[in-house]
This record gives C-alpha cells, sequence and structure tokens, in this order.
C-alpha cells in the first residue's frame, strides 16, 4: 500500500483529476486494516497458551498503516493546495495599486471554491470522519498561511484594493467556514467534480462545523484581516490603530504593514521613531526587506527632488536679484 502513496519529501504534489479517490481509499484500507490487526491480536492472544501472549504483539503493523494514513493526508492536503496555485497567482498579478471598483467576489476567489468544495466533499464521502476532519484542519491551516505570505509580499495596495480584498477574504472565510459540513459525494454521484456550487453545500443548513475548527479558521482569517484593515488605514492613525489590532505586533510587522501600504522609506522611518525606536534603528528597520535596486532608485528620486529643490531657489534668487538690478538703474537714470 505505501508504494501507492508518493513520496511525501517533495513539497507539493499534483494530484490528477480523479486519482483523489484513489488516496482516498487508502485511508479507508489502511484504517480497515489497522483495526483488523488490533482484533487479530487479542483473538490469538485468548487462543494461544498463556505463556506465548507475551510475544503477541501487533503494533509495528498497526504503526505501519497509521504512518501511511499520515502521508495520504499530507498528500490530499498538497494536491488540494497545488490545484489552486493558478487562481492565487492571479492573486499576485493584479495591479491593487491601481484598483478603481469593488464589486462582487474576484475571479480567483470564485475559481478556488470551484476547486475546492468538490474535492472536500469527496474525500468527506471516501475517508472516516475523523481523518476528515484531520483534513480539513491541515488544509485550512496550510491555505491561510500561504494566502496571508501572498498578501504581505503585496505592494502599494490602494483603498479600493484593500476593500476588494478584504471582501474576498470574507467570502473565502464563509467557504471555509462549511467545508466539514459539504454534502459528501460518492464515485459515481453526478456531483462528483459538477460546477453547481451549491449542490456540496446542501448539508450545512442542517449541520454545525466543529467548534475547534471554527475558532481555528475565524482565527486564521482575523489574521489576514487585521492585516488588510490595518493597509487601509490613514497614516496618521497607523501607529494607534496597530497597537490596538496587533498588540503583539513588532516594529518588524509595523515596517510590513508599511511596505504592503507603499510608503517611502523615509515615511516608513518616521513612523518607526513614532512608534518607539531610535532614528538609527528606524532608519534600519525602514530599509529591512528592500532590494539594492529599490533603494538606488529611491536615492535617485530623492536626489531628482533635492535638485529641482535646489534648482528652482537659484533661479528664484537671481531673478530677484536682476529685479533688483533693473530697479537700481532705472533709479540711477531717473
Amino acid at each position: 500500500i505505501s508504494n501507492a502513496v508518493p513520496n511525501t519529501n517533495a513539497n507539493n504534489f499534483i494530484i490528477p483529476e480523479g486519482e483523489e479517490a484513489t488516496i482516498c481509499f487508502i485511508i479507508s484500507t489502511c484504517e480497515y486494516c489497522a483495526d483488523t490487526i488490533e482484533a487479530l491480536e487479542d483473538h490469538i492472544s485468548d487462543a494461544i497458551d498463556p505463556k506465548f501472549q507475551k510475544y503477541i504483539d501487533t503494533t509495528a503493523q498497526q504503526e505501519n498503516f497509521h504512518d501511511v494514513t499520515a502521508k495520504c493526508l499530507k498528500v490530499l492536503v498538497s494536491g488540494l493546495m497545488t490545484r489552486g496555485q493558478a487562481e492565487l497567482k492571479t492573486l499576485t498579478e493584479t495591479n491593487w495599486s491601481t484598483f478603481e471598483h469593488v464589486g462582487e467576489e474576484s475571479s480567483y476567489v470564485h475559481s478556488l471554491t470551484r476547486q475546492i468544495l468538490p474535492f472536500v466533499a469527496l474525500v468527506r464521502g471516501h475517508v472516516p470522519q475523523s481523518y476528515f476532519r484531520s483534513f480539513c484542519d491541515k488544509f485550512a491551516t496550510s491555505f491561510t498561511a500561504r494566502y496571508y505570505n501572498i498578501l504581505v509580499k503585496l505592494k502599494r495596495i490602494n483603498e479600493m484594493g484593500v476593500q476588494q480584498l478584504l471582501l474576498d477574504t470574507y467570502n473565502l472565510k464563509t467557504c471555509f467556514l462549511k467545508l466539514p459540513v459539504v454534502e459528501p459525494t460518492l464515485i459515481g454521484s453526478k456531483k462528483v467534480g459538477g460546477d453547481n456550487i451549491n449542490n456540496h453545500l446542501m448539508s450545512s443548513t442542517t449541520s454545525i462545523a466543529p467548534a475547534m475548527y471554527t475558532k481555528l479558521v475565524t482565527k486564521q482569517f482575523k489574521r489576514i484581516e487585521t492585516l488588510l484593515k490595518l493597509v487601509g488605514t490613514p497614516n496618521s492613525m497607523l501607529i494607534e490603530v496597530f497597537k490596538n489590532q496587533w498588540p503583539c505586533g513588532t516594529a518588524a510587522d509595523l515596517q510590513g504593514v508599511m511596505a504592503i501600504k507603499g510608503l517611502k522609506r523615509t515615511e516608513q522611518a518616521s513612523i518607526l521613531e513614532k512608534f518607539g525606536l531610535d532614528p538609527q534603528n528606524a532608519l534600519r528597520g525602514a530599509t529591512a526587506g528592500l532590494k539594492s535596486e529599490d533603494i538606488v532608485v529611491e536615492r535617485m528620486q530623492l536626489f531628482k527632488q533635492r535638485t529641482t529643490t535646489t534648482v528652482d531657489r537659484v533661479t528664484n534668487d537671481l531673478s530677484q536679484m536682476r529685479q533688483k538690478v533693473d530697479d537700481f538703474r532705472k533709479a540711477f537714470s531717473g
């Protein structure tokens, strides 16, 4: 059985369409075998001569089946994450700095939902409930971590972009809260891989997700929502709101928020200094994470600004001197 499971040393797994059912069948088979071996051990111990009972131990065999099950769960989680790579790439390629209108959920969210729900519904229909709950926990944790990491790498998100991402985050959270109670589907069912998302949510009206799972998802998405709300906060209120919304946040966290806001290094240094860092560390913190070419560009822009200011000042001084000379000449001629 273990030979049928991909090597879990890899970071990402690609599960061909429909092959997630095969992984589910392996999980169910391993569960059955582990339970059967345990029952067989008890049966043999009862039937064998008492002096040989101490030699009847199938713990190692049971652990082997449990190990395969754990590998299968990892493959399912990673395989589903891989299927959403194209949609998450769309998120990273969107120019959120010029976003103009907030509408319905973004297309990448709708597409992600269409990928996730049928997959989860099939898993629920083919693995024991305890393993399904573990799968939901692991997938929710993995997805929210990746989504957060993508957001912190975005730069210059404008106000409309923040509002759209908050709406997208809310819709994703709503989807994830319903995962443990999606209507299960079986191989051969017409709804397997179907496009109607509502088909997979029919049982959510009569079932409640486990409290621990709901708490996990809510906590993970709150972290994402807090980040986006801080990005949308005016600079003048940023420190106050940051301390209130992110009590345990560090200067590095604050600098990350400012980087997403697209603040200049000098602006970041000023805010970090007000946050409590000394000027030198504030400037060093504002530079953290910047590439050398970014610093060069910023310095060139600052140099151009200073040069323009100097030229304007000199031109103004010369104009004033010429005016004084002309006035002197007129007075002398008179």
